[in-house]
């Protein structure tokens, strides 16, 4: 028996730990076996694709040790180096390829396509240089990772590939000797000038490419230092160390500083001033990043500095980055911008917006990861790229992510929507919440969930108009009838409608069930929550109120809202009251209030906790104060955003763009994670938290935007719960897999960290 104790409370940790959002997306889209395509006979599938997918493996597995990624890579990269030009013939005569001559005549250790060709398909194969790079410098980074950690030397992989039964360091020193002969096949077309300046060239002995002879351009330079930097960390081999300095030089020589943005320029490469497009600035930086990620230096001195990183940095936030959702399509480059919210620029290629390669630069601007993930959720950009198809863009999302992730967008809503609320309720009888919204100028009340990328409406949508003035709503079942009611506010300049009004769903549609009006037209209401204050088993509701500070407790009589208390809050009269917000903070009984609080006074500008008894009397519990009145309170939720325990509080500040993270422990609360935004992207953002997606313990955070966007969070750190059926999609990326997206061999197994 105790053993069988011992069984379930394993399999209850293993189910409730919590996973990585987009490593458990990169699963999903069973990126994590090896791909079909790492043993196709076209070298052109490992220009890009499988080295592609290469590099998601070796990041997945450098940010989460989970062995099967190392498992799958290595096969993967086995398949790769089974067919370079010079080894395809040591392949079983069954699977029909043969080694592969270039140009020159010369079967080399590379994987040369005339894709590319001036005449393309001629059959007069060139192996060039970024190729090259992109393909061993998973295997680079791979043997690095091994030979910096001796704990992982020893593992043994076992499988029908390439490195069967061999340990990871036998492996690595294999891939080291690999990648220094393709380094060895291209020697030829390095170049140094001056000593301290390094790059590389296109070959000049009539290749049949365009451009021959000349200098590579930027971004194929910095693909090459990245593989220098990995062979200098798994070998402490100077040489390496000489070469990614001189190309670090060339670089460096060839950007410049623009001392208004301080950001940095580049062109795309020396021939012309032709502009650097983001995609291919992504990869012009991921070589400096690199450099100062793993502290390489020379000479006792750092190759790219901190300054360095945020100069590049500010060429993605303050050169491209022009607005939310509206950026440039390249490096000093003002031309063809695009507003993502609208459709896409005649004539555009959208393969030149791709930029996640700039997610790294957020380890040095935290703003940058939201700038980024927005880019790639918005539907837009979204549905013609469909990114989440790419395994290194969720790699790259997974590697950085940090407290939330957005998973469903919506921009078409109008910019002077005027929002006014949010809340979380039950309004369609399944099993996953849905939320509710009230915009200004028409009055418009509707019903939304989550559906694919975006959402679509659970009931018919509600119409009042602008004269009302909605100030805050929320949701609960008030009835005692297992749905949820609605709750909404009204700054209404006359008093005979001024107050609480009360709505319930009908035969699918939003009905008036009865209000509480009369109330001082200069209340100055400023928002509603719904939880259990008040012992009884229903839901109760409080209404805030500026006028006098005060906070109004209700419960229901039946269907009939009844004041149980008025509060006046011990707040200065100058303070003002920003956002409230319900839940259960200690995981004990009844829900807490939150009220955020903007006051000169720094004693009082914050955060505000109370209890509330059940007389409606309200005792102050905690407070997280302090700063002035600049740092503009606004968005607040309360919800259980980690999937464990008791409620957290998120709370928004204009000031900085943050959202922050508090949990209450005893008397106090406690500060924990922060995520960043840029500034205009989250103004007076409103929000609020649900269980939209019923797989998932964790609640997700909606935000109504000023721009009229709608845009729902999820956690990154996810704990899967037990399945709940749904008539639609909880998951947001559940059913985004193609039909055939690839074509993939079996999924290995694993006992321990053995490949069987």
């Amino acid at each position: 028996m105790k053993k069988l104790f011992t069984i379930l409370t394993l399999l209850f940790v293993l189910q409730s730990y919590a996973q990585s959002y987009y490593k458990n997306l990169f699963d999903e889209k069973q990126y994590d076996v090896v791909p079909l395509n790492s043993t196709s006979p076209n070298q052109l599938e490992f220009s890009w694709i499988v080295s592609a997918h290469m590099e998601a493996l070796v990041l997945m597995y450098e940010k989460t040790h989970d062995p099967k990624y190392a498992n799958v890579l290595i096969g993967t990269m086995g398949n790769v180096i089974d067919r370079r030009d010079d080894l395809r013939d040591q392949l079983p005569t069954n699977i029909g390829v043969s080694n592969i001559s270039d140009y020159r005549g010369i079967s080399g250790a590379a994987w040369s396509t005339d894709h590319y060709n001036t005449n393309p398909g001629d059959g007069k194969t060139y192996a060039h240089v970024v190729h090259s790079a992109n393909i061993t410098y998973p295997m680079a980074k791979f043997a690095a990772i091994i030979k910096k950690n001796s704990l992982l030397q020893n593992i043994l992989y076992q499988s029908v590939w390439r490195y069967n039964n061999m340990t990871f360091i036998a492996i690595a020193d294999d891939l080291i000797q690999k990648v220094i002969e393709t380094l060895h096949y291209h020697e030829g077309q390095w170049f140094t000038q001056s000593g301290n300046i390094g790059y590389y060239k296109e070959r000049n002995d009539n290749p049949p490419i365009d451009n021959d002879g000349e200098i590579l351009p930027f971004n194929m330079q910095s693909a090459m230092g990245r593989v220098l930097v990995q062979m200098y960390r798994a070998t402490d081999n100077p040489d390496y160390l000489t070469k990614l300095t001189q190309i670090a030089n060339f670089l460096k020589a060839n950007t410049s500083f623009n001392t208004n943005l301080g950001s940095n320029s580049w062109t795309y490469w020396k021939v012309s001033t032709l502009r650097e497009d983001i995609s291919h600035g992504g990869l012009t930086v991921s070589f400096p990043y690199e450099c100062r990620k793993y502290n390489i230096s020379n000479g006792g001195a750092l190759i790219y500095t901190d300054s360095d990183m945020q100069a590049y940095a500010n060429t993605l936030t303050k050169d491209i980055y022009r607005a939310p959702l509206y950026i440039n399509n390249g490096v000093n480059y003002s031309l063809i911008p695009w507003n993502l919210k609208y459709g896409i620029p005649s004539g555009v290629d959208l393969s030149t917006y791709t930029c996640f390669q700039w997610a790294g630069l957020s380890e040095y601007d935290k703003k940058i990861y939201q700038l980024l993930a927005e880019i790639q959720t918005a539907e837009k950009y979204y549905m013609p790229l469909q990114p989440e198809n790419f395994p290194l863009l969720v790699a790259y999302l997974a590697y950085y992510e940090n407290l939330i992730v957005p998973v469903n967008t919506e921009h078409g809503w109008g910019e002077g929507s005027d929002w006014r609320g949010v809340a979380s309720g039950n309004f369609d009888g399944d099993d996953a919440n849905e939320f509710v919204v009230i915009r200004n100028y028409d009055g418009m009340i509707g019903t939304m969930e989550p559906f694919e990328k975006k959402f679509h409406s659970v009931t018919n949508d509600k119409y009042y108009n602008n004269q009302y003035d909605w100030k805050g709503i929320a949701a609960g079942d008030f009835f005692g009838d297992n749905k949820s009611e609605i709750i909404i506010l009204s700054n209404h300049a006359d008093p005979a409608n001024n107050g609480v009004y009360i709505l319930k769903i009908e035969n699918n549609n939003i009905v008036e069930h009865t209000k509480s009006i009369g109330w001082n037209a200069q209340s100055d209401w400023i928002g509603a929550a719904a939880g259990n204050f008040i012992t009884g088993g229903k839901d109760d509701f409080i209404a805030v109120k500026n006028l006098n500070k005060e906070v109004l407790v209700f419960d229901f009589n039946g269907t009939t809202p009844q004041l149980v208390h008025t509060n006046a809050l011990n707040l200065p009269v100058n303070s003002k009251i920003t956002a409230v917000a319900s839940g259960n903070l200690d995981g004990l009984g009844k829900d807490e209030i939150v009220l955020l609080v903007d006051a000169e006074d720094a004693a009082y500008n914050g955060i505000h906790v109370y209890s509330v008894d059940d007389n409606g009397v309200m005792t102050k519990i905690t407070q997280s104060t302090g700063g002035g009145l600049a740092l503009e309170w606004r968005g607040l939720a309360v919800g259980n955003l980690d999937g464990n325990g008791a409620d957290e509080i998120i709370a928004h500040r204009n000031f900085d763009g943050e959202y922050a993270v508090y949990k209450l422990n005893g008397n106090t609360l406690a500060s924990g994670d922060v995520e960043r935004f840029p500034v205009l992207q989250t103004k007076n953002n409103i929000m609020c938290f649900g269980n939209f997606d019923t797989s998932s313990q964790n609640e997700e955070l909606v935000t109504l935007r000023k721009d009229g966007g709608i845009v729902m969070f999820s956690a990154t750190k996810v704990i899967r719960g037990s399945s709940n059926s749904n008539k639609h999609s909880n998951d947001p990326c559940q059913n985004e897999l193609p039909n055939k997206l690839f074509s993939f061999l079996k999924p290995v197994t694993f006992d321990g960290q053995v490949v069987r």
